[in-house]
């Protein structure tokens, strides 16, 4: 490489997708300076990645990004269900006719679906394409970090020199220049840093290669506009599972059936040829949708290949990989976009640590540790509920290649008979197992971090819920801390809203029983650098209200896990790090050694103050007068 004098910087992004830029907005909010290299000269011109779950709406509200991503995304009315059916058009005996449906993201109100997904989550689930969502992030990331998020930019090599990483980087002009970071994150799908790092791609690949058609249509006399996908199967089209069918989505500005862009995808095997045929994907739309005369605005066709693979290690020295670099699977579940988002997230908070001093460079060893198993679980789940479509296919009963035998199927399947009504009910039954897919809350918001930056209590995880559906909050360190929501000086707030109430790196839950924890917090913040914010939870409807947030519907009472006195440490991505059942004692050193423990050092030097030491001194005295460390103050 080069040895052109380098430009010094903490953190080098390779990527400015969805991930790339996120990552950018959570390390300025982290005080990390960064710089960010994409090479292409805008943002995608696709639509690609869209469903965005209640964890990422999570994130975006702790990082300032929820409020332009729920404007312009889909309401959650226009995306509450999933539906299957013949066609849209038509005027056949079985056209137009729907199949079944699935309610998705909790958005159908009243509905037991619906509550658990209020209940449990301070965030709604949206919907917003890439091509509309990536600029929100790009238009933040530089706000936040000017001059620094530079597209039409290429990283052509990189290496790890001593302690530092060199990036050459073509710059718009065609200069090389070379960037000395201390990290590295590429998150540019594995282009560039799978091959250079060595890292292989472990699961399987390129099984059917998908073809997407971004157009304009009308679609609003044939659109329920609860409906946000739907999937077609009929005898002419086969069914998803045997790659014939097609999905329809809404895609916006506009949501519902006056949605003005849709996106039809349709698979095919990767050795057929036809898949390259572009003009022959228009009347193949119309034909699937029994509309002959629809009128079409083809925007963008494009390809992608289905993978299920995941990175066999996400860290290679001081370089680091993220999203789609780390972790591939089919679009079923939305599990991609996601994922990488969180893994974002879990790696910038990580490098605010370290390099502003708070933890050892140990910690950033945690995040493969965390986040490959949860890349693991999710490409899996996403593969499995894929592999549902064919439960679906055989539920329907159609023979690829057999049309007249699929045509007599149909008839009889919206016969007026008895056998014509019980098949059509048992293929609702069995298109309601898709449920897996499009209410995955517990996969979405269960997932957890048995093994990194947490300090195991010896209690059991929950059972996870076969279906995928079911989340059962825990404050166990390593799961996501609880949702609930507080009143304290007059406004509501939600548990995860904490940790982001001032400049902490920790934030400590406790009740009115626990005065003992708050002290230790606010005496370990002023004597190290380690911020430890504390609240206090009211427990009992008597205790004075005076400095104790108020568990609004008693919902944190239920969830917290622990008993009076005792104590949950959230950290600053909101999973909980440790907890102690109760009052316990010595409560400074125990806070203090799980701390240690989880940021790889001392957070409280080691100094003598009249003969004595600061972590075991109960008061320091200056001039024989005790000093008081800490103003207490309750946060919220």
């Amino acid at each position: 490489m080069d040895a052109s004098a380098p430009i010094d910087i903490p953190v080098v992004i390779i990527g400015g997708g969805g991930v790339g830029l996120t990552l950018s907005c959570f390390l300025s909010d982290e005080n990390v300076q960064h710089v960010l290299f994409e090479k292409h000269p805008t943002t995608s011109i696709l639509p690609k990645a869209h469903y965005l779950n209640q964890r990422t709406l999570e994130i975006f509200r702790q990082h300032g990004l929820a409020e332009p991503i729920q404007e312009n995304g889909c309401p959650l009315a226009n995306m509450a269900r999933v539906e299957w059916r013949t066609s849209l058009g038509g005027d056949g005996p079985f056209d137009g006719r729907q199949l079944g449906s699935v309610s998705a993201a909790g958005g159908i109100p009243g509905t037991e679906q619906a509550e658990m997904y209020r209940r449990d989550s301070p965030a709604t689930a949206s919907n917003l394409p890439l091509l509309r969502m990536e600029p929100i992030f790009k238009k933040i990331a530089e706000e936040r970090n000017p001059g620094n998020i530079l597209f039409n930019t290429t990283v052509e090599d990189f290496e790890e020199v001593g302690d530092h990483v060199i990036v050459r980087v073509k710059m718009a002009d065609g200069q090389i220049v070379h960037y000395r970071a201390q990290y590295v994150v590429c998150c540019d799908a594995g282009k560039l840093s799978t091959p250079k790092l060595g890292i292989k791609m472990e699961g399987v690949s390129g099984l059917v290669d998908f073809v997407s058609t971004h157009f304009k249509a009308d679609f609003s006399k044939y659109w329920d506009d609860r409906t946000l996908i739907t999937h077609f199967i009929n005898p002419e089209g086969g069914s998803m599972a045997h790659l014939d069918c097609g999905a329809l989505m809404q895609m916006g500005p506009t949501w519902g059936k006056h949605s003005e862009e849709w996106v039809l995808t349709f698979g095919f095997p990767v050795e057929d040829s036809k898949r390259f045929e572009q003009d022959a994907l228009p009347p193949r739309i119309r034909q699937l949708l029994k509309l002959p005369d629809l009128e079409m605005e083809v925007l963008h066709i494009s390809h992608w290949v289905l993978d299920r693979v995941v990175a066999d290690k996400y860290r290679v020295g001081r370089v680091f990989i993220a999203g789609d670099a780390a972790h591939r699977r089919p679009p079923t579940t939305g599990l991609g976009l996601n994922t990488g988002i969180e893994d974002a997230l879990n790696v910038s908070w990580k490098l605010g640590q370290v390099l502003n001093g708070k933890a050892a460079p140990s910690l950033m060893d945690t995040y493969e540790s965390e986040r490959r198993p949860v890349g693991i679980r999710n490409s899996d789940w996403a593969f499995f509920t894929f592999g549902n479509m064919q439960v679906l296919s055989a539920g329907v009963g159609l023979i690829p290649g057999q049309q007249e035998y699929n045509y007599q199927r149909f008839v009889n399947l919206f016969s007026d008979t008895d056998i014509g009504r019980a098949s059509l009910a048992h293929i609702k039954r069995i298109i309601g197992t898709q449920n897996i897919e499009y209410s995955a809350h517990d996969i979405e918001l269960g997932f957890s971090y048995p093994d990194g930056a947490r300090v195991d209590d010896g209690t059991d995880a929950p059972t996870p819920d076969t279906t995928g559906q079911v989340y059962t909050p825990t404050t166990r360190p390593g799961h996501r801390l609880p949702h609930a929501w507080l009143e304290f000086g007059g406004k509501k707030i939600s548990t995860h809203d904490l940790v982001y109430t001032g400049e902490y790196d920790y934030m400590l839950i406790t009740d009115e029983d626990g005065d003992v924890w708050a002290a230790a917090a606010k005496r370990i913040s002023k004597l190290g650098d380690v911020k430890v914010g504390a609240v206090k939870v009211r427990a009992r409807p008597h205790s004075r209200p005076e400095g104790l947030a108020l568990d609004v519907e008693d919902r944190w009472a239920a969830l917290k896990g622990v008993k009076a006195g005792g104590a949950v440490l959230v950290r600053r991505d909101n999973f909980v790090c440790w907890r102690s059942a109760g009052k316990g004692v010595e409560q400074e050193k125990v806070l203090r050694e799980a701390l240690e423990e989880i940021v790889g050092k001392k957070v409280v030097e080691d100094v003598k103050v009249n003969g004595y030491t600061n972590g075991v001194v109960e008061d320091v005295k200056v001039n024989g007068i005790v000093e008081e460390v800490v103003e207490v103050a309750v946060v919220a």
